[in-house]
This record gives C-alpha cells, structure tokens and sequence, in this order.
C-alpha cells in the first residue's frame, strides 16, 4: 500500500482528471507519515519522505464537520455530515509510519479493530511485534496485510508463508489483506494478477485464516477482475463511498484522528461481521505444524479441548504425542493425532488403562463389571496376584477371575470378589473342599474328625457309594457314618475304622448277633430258649426286601443343618436323616 507520485500517476491520468475533485484514488494503508508524504509503503524500495512530494490526500476536501468519521447519536458520520450506515465496528490501520503507538488510548477512542501493516523494505515492520502486543492486550482486535511485491504465483506463495510465520503467535482474530497495487504488478494482465492474488489467499485459507483482497477503486475497477477471485474486497476511496459494491471493509480516509496516535491514521468501517468466518477456537497448520488457537491465542504448555476430545499442546503450541507426565500424573496421547487416550492401551507389548480424565489408573480398575488390576508402574497384570493379604487371579486378558478357574491344572475357587477361597466352599448348593492352597481336593477327606469322600469333579459325596468293592454311607453332612447306621427306617453295620459296610456276615455286637444280609441290612439271629422253642431276632421291618435293595438307592438329600452352614457341611447339627443305635 503505496503513496503515488503524480508523475506515476501518467497511467491513469486521463481517468483521474476525469474524476471530481473531492473524488480521491485511497492509497495503501498506513503508508503516510503523521506530517509527511510517502512515496513507497512498507516494503517498497524507495523510501523518500518529503513534505514537498505530491500527495493524493492533500486533496481530498477538508472536512467542515469537526465529526466526520465518528459516531453522533449511534450512526458514524461523514464529512459532509451524511451517515455512514450498516457499519459493524470502527478501526484503523498503521504501519511503522505512525511510530510509537498508546494502545489504551486507541482502544478507548472507539476504535474496536486495527489492521497491522506486516512488512518493510522486505523486511518486517519494525512497529509489528510491539503494536500487536500492545494492540491485543488493550482489546482490540487485530488483522494484518501485506503489501505485495510478487509477480508470479511462487513469490505470492512466498509472501503467505512470511506473514504465516510472523502472524502465528498471535491472537489474530482478523482478516489477512493482500495488497496488490505495485508498480511492478500494474504491468500485469487481469489473469496473471488473479493467478498471484489467488495463490497468496488459498495458502492463507488453508492455513485457516480468513484471506482478503485490498484496493482501491482504480485497481477494482480497471486492473482487477474479481470474478476471477473469489475472496472478499476491503475497498480504498477517500471522502466518498467506494463504487465497489458490497465490501467488507472500507478505507474511508487517510487523514484521520484517534487519540494515542500521532498524526494522521487511516479509518476504516466494517460492514461484515466477522465471527462466523473467523472462529475463535480452531486448528490451523502452518508449514507442516499444527496448533491449536482458543480465543484466537495458540495455546501452549495447555490441554484443549475439540468437542469431546483432549490434546496437550506443548511449549511451541505441537500437540504432545505418545507418554506425557504431567505433576506425577501419566498420560498417553495418540501417536498420529495426538488426541488423549481413554481406556485401555497397548504400548509396547504391555497394557495400560486411562479412565474418563485421561491419567492412568493404577490399583483395581472396574471396566465395565469387569475388574482388572494394574501395577504402580501401570502395567496390566495377569497371572496371579496377592494384595491387601488376599489372592486373586487374573487371566490371560487381565479380567479377574471368581468361581471356579483352573490356571495350572488345579481347579480353584474365587468368591465373587475374586478371592482364593480355600476350606469348605459350598457352590450353588453343593460342597467343595479346597486346601491351604486353594486346590481343589478330591478323594478321600479327613477333615474335623470327620471323614469325607470327595467326587472326581470334587464335589463332596451324601449317600450311599460303592468303592473298591464296598459300600460307604455317607450323611448329609458329608460325614462318613460308622457303627449300627439306621437309613430309611433299615440298619446297617459300618466298619468304625474304615467306614466299609458289613455284607453276608454274623456281627457280634453289644452281646447280641446280627446277620448282615447281601444288602447289608441287619437282621437279628434267631436263638433256641430253655424251653426248646426258637425266638425269632429281632428282624428289621422290610429287612427281606432290603436284600434287593443295593445300599445307595435311597440316598439322604442332607441334614437340615447340612451344607450352606457357616464352617463347612455338618458343622451345625440339625435333625440327621442317619440315626446311630444299637439295636435289642
């Protein structure tokens, strides 16, 4: 954006000396001194200054109304007192010509946006750092330009990449204006102009800022082809409404006033706003890196947050990938996006678990009903495991084992909180018996002065069982019976040493003898009186049907105060099924 000398105005002087007067060709932002006269913009080579160079404001009409461009009564005014209307907010734009800049005093003389020249002499501005520090921190919001010097699409793309780099720091909320009115470019054609123009806004936009077209009505109406562009226009024209039609913004004078400011300073209107198109929170990639800006500022050393998921965007504002520590807590972030893990995650060969916040559990963790363990390293463990003086296990794919597992061989019970149980286990009603190891017993039991026999399945036998060629009676407690033993109204004589039952025998028992049918049921032996006449013993009522019946086909189904008893079966006698007495 340029200061024109009259003599390079010889291109276009028979359309300007048609022009009324008061009619003035704007010239680029922020190219004038406060008392001087510019004959290049920032980054043109020719920088004189002098108070006696041609000057295109030093005609435009003096202005009679002491508020011209500002706001009477709500509405901006111009300078011969006619409203201004559909103005969204009030700005400027400066450059290094307006020099030292009090952007508190700016930002309370109703000035609610400046766009900031960016580059010098093809250097960048000197003023830039500073007024876009000091411009953000007062609360106005900033747009840059550039004034262009390319003549190819390459030197375009060039440009895009230096304010790429010097903007993205900032909070810039406000569009990026390619200024194209360079005595190199005028000898362009309108294609080659658009093919510049566009290779410069389709690197901005896709860095995702919100590129524009700057110039004044001269360029818009007779250098450039808009139709061949299709990105908005922030029109020049001094004094008078720009005959563009529809712009988005309008340089309306270069003679204007705001506190804070030395000298002169361009005014600008805004006639769009620019919210919708300019998002305060969003990603943008600039030369291969992405960042992440919340209220138009790149957050750094930060987490954010893009609708449901979480980034940490390190010290350069990069999103942090792979583990990251942060005050002792761990994370993990994808390794491609850089999006917050949850859940479970493999990383080398080892699995690790993130709950909802993203920090990495460690201790007992449920997931979905299902608990798993991890250890202070994080680590997801299988196998088994002791803590808290309880043993658990933990299978293959880390979920806790309850009920009945067999890891090694060995069957084991874990109650539903996943504890080894070891001793009397009663499961769904039927007994198990499992040691100080937590091993499944099986076979013969002897256990609280009692004696038990446990199945192949480990179940605890009741009844009747026939065991290497004997029959066994086993009581609803489990309790191998001895003795005279009485089952469904029939005796029986179970070895008290070994529990064997007495078949095809005569027992001695208490004085009296006893003959232990095939079946095993008593029957007392007949004996002579003194008389001569046989006494018949004491039969077992059914006693001759017994002998069909094979000891086990009526089995107890428990005692009353049998299986489910705290302790283990029998511990808690109820009324027995099985009673022990003599018989005569």
């Amino acid at each position: 954006m340029k200061r024109w000398k009259r003599a390079a105005l010889a291109g276009v002087l028979g359309i300007s000396v048609l022009m009324p007067a008061e009619m003035v060709w704007a010239a680029g932002p922020g190219e004038t001194g406060s008392a001087a006269v510019v004959s290049g913009g920032p980054g043109v080579q020719n920088d004189q200054t002098s108070s006696g160079t041609a000057s295109q404001s030093g005609t435009q009409t003096s202005q009679t109304n002491p508020y011209a461009w500002e706001k009477v009564n709500g509405v901006y005014q111009m300078p011969d007192g006619s409203a201004i209307t559909g103005v969204v907010a009030r700005g400027i734009d400066v450059s290094r010509w307006q020099g030292e800049i009090n952007w508190s005093q700016v930002a309370a003389d109703d000035v609610s946006f400046v766009m900031l020249g960016t580059r010098s002499k093809g250097a960048v501005d000197p003023y830039f750092h500073k007024n876009i520090q000091g411009a953000a921190a007062a609360g106005v919001k900033v747009g840059v330009y550039i004034y262009s010097l390319a003549t190819t699409p390459e030197m375009a793309v060039e440009e895009a990449d230096f304010v790429l780099n010097l903007i993205h720091d900032y909070p810039v909320s406000y569009p990026v204006a390619f200024d194209m009115e360079d005595s190199t470019q005028g000898a362009l054609s309108k294609e080659e102009l658009a093919a510049i123009a566009n290779a410069f806004c389709n690197r901005i936009s896709e860095a995702g800022y919100y590129p524009i077209i700057y110039a004044n009505d001269n360029w818009l109406a007779n250098k450039l082809d808009m139709s061949l562009m299709d990105y908005p226009v922030w029109a020049a024209r001094y004094s008078a409404r720009p005959a563009y039609q529809n712009p988005v913004m309008w340089q309306a004078t270069s003679t204007g006033s705001v506190n804070g400011i030395s000298g002169n300073v361009d005014i600008d209107f805004q006639f769009v706003d620019f919210t919708s198109v300019i998002p305060a929170n969003t990603w943008r990639t600039i030369n291969g890196n992405t960042y992440y800006y919340l209220n138009y500022q790149k957050q750094k050393n930060a987490w954010v947050q893009d609708g449901t998921d979480w980034y940490y965007m390190d010290g350069d504002g990069l999103a942090s990938k792979g583990w990251l520590t942060l005050s002792g807590t761990s994370y993990y972030l994808d390794d491609t996006t850089g999006k917050m893990v949850t859940g479970w995650k493999l990383d080398d060969g080892k699995w690790y678990y993130f709950g909802g916040s993203g920090a990495m559990d460690i201790g007992w963790i449920n997931d979905g009903g299902v608990w798993y363990y991890t250890g202070s390293d994080g680590v997801m463990r299988t196998g088994w495991l002791d803590e808290g003086g309880r043993r658990y296990y933990l299978n293959s794919s880390g979920d806790m084992a309850v009920g009945w597992t067999k890891p090694d061989g060995n069957w084991y019970y874990m109650d539903g909180s996943g504890v080894m149980q070891t001793g009397w286990i009663n499961d769904g009603g039927t007994w198990y018996y499992t040691n100080s190891s937590g091993v499944m017993q099986t076979g013969w039991l002897e256990e609280g002065g009692y004696h038990y026999y446990l199945r192949g399945d480990g179940s605890m036998a009741t009844g009747w069982r026939e065991m290497d060629g004997a029959w066994y009676y086993f009581d609803g407690s489990g309790h191998m019976a001895t003795g005279i033993t009485e089952v469904n109204g029939l005796h029986y004589y179970l070895d008290p040493a070994t529990g064997r039952m007495a078949a095809n025998t005569v027992l001695e028992l208490n004085g009296t003898s006893y003959q232990a049918d095939a079946s095993g049921v008593l029957s007392q032996v007949v004996s002579e009186n003194q008389d001569g006449t046989q006494t018949a013993g004491q039969s077992q009522e059914g006693g001759q049907t017994a002998s069909a019946e094979a000891p086990g086909t009526s089995q107890s189904t428990g005692t009353s105060g049998g299986p489910g008893v705290s302790g283990g079966p029998g511990v808690s006698a109820g009324t027995p099924d099985v009673v022990i007495t003599p018989v005569g």
